[in-house]
């Protein structure tokens, strides 16, 4: 028997309504149970393409959710914005996995990933919610709908030869053509690794292990911004540009 959130969340997709009105029974109690809704979803949705994960907090483990394949978009992508409700974009640094990472008995460290890492990339996250104003819910709600994301558009590949120090990247981000945000700031290159290693743990334990190929998003450092225009274009220095459209 599937969760009764899952049912609620399946059955709207498939309309493309909202849902206006919570029971309170469907509320996940803690983050497994959340988990079991997102794994039931893709699970009825179709394959996993991508992961996104938080960097590592100063206390407890981040929260992380597969992304279905068929939302992982090219860079240049023409997207529908119906497809998307509370649209929202963030600007984050992508990788992409190079090679399986099945359960093992000794798990993965951040010393690890070096090697995992095949390119990486700038990347936007599309946020999209099944509720009409994501933030009036319980965060497990919202953990639940796989973390609210609608998407990603990744950039194009660059060799990851050599990590940069991602503490200082600087990134941008413009709508039709007007910068809306900007930084030179984020989670360091090591916190992103020991992000990737603890969600090849989580992701085997879940039997969702990730695979070559996979694309991993790891925490906005822009946004998230509402978005109601044509065109989202960021750049990014060292990883290059993406951008998308909407229509």
């Amino acid at each position: 028997m599937t969760h009764p959130l899952t049912d609620l969340l399946l059955t709207h997709r498939q309309s493309g309504t909202l849902i206006s009105s919570l029971p309170d029974y469907v509320v996940p109690r803690d983050a497994a149970e959340a988990y079991r809704v997102q794994t039931e979803s893709v699970k009825a949705l179709g394959p996993v393409g991508a992961w996104k994960v938080q960097p590592i907090p100063q206390s407890g483990e981040p929260f992380a959710s597969p992304i279905l394949a068929n939302t992982v978009f090219p860079d240049g992508a023409a997207l529908k914005s119906a497809d998307f409700p509370g649209l929202a974009i963030e600007v984050e640094v992508a990788v992409t996995i190079g090679h399986d990472l099945p359960a093992r008995e000794s798990g993965y460290a951040a010393g690890d990933m070096r090697e995992v890492i095949a390119s990486l990339h700038v990347g936007l996250e599309i946020l999209a919610s099944r509720f009409p104003d994501r933030t009036k819910n319980p965060q497990l709600v919202g953990i639940a709908d796989l973390q609210n994301s609608g998407g990603v558009v990744l950039g194009p590949a660059i060799a990851a030869e050599e990590l940069p120090e991602f503490a200082q990247q600087q990134m941008s981000l413009q709508f039709d053509g007007a910068e809306v945000q900007s930084t030179t700031s984020g989670a360091a290159t090591d916190n992103m690794l020991a992000a990737l290693a603890w969600l090849a743990n989580h992701a085997a334990a879940r039997g969702l292990p990730l695979k070559k190929g996979d694309v991993v998003i790891t925490g906005s450092r822009l946004g998230p911004i509402s978005f109601a225009g044509e065109q989202v274009f960021a750049a990014a220095e060292g990883l290059g540009t993406v951008s998308c459209t909407f229509g």
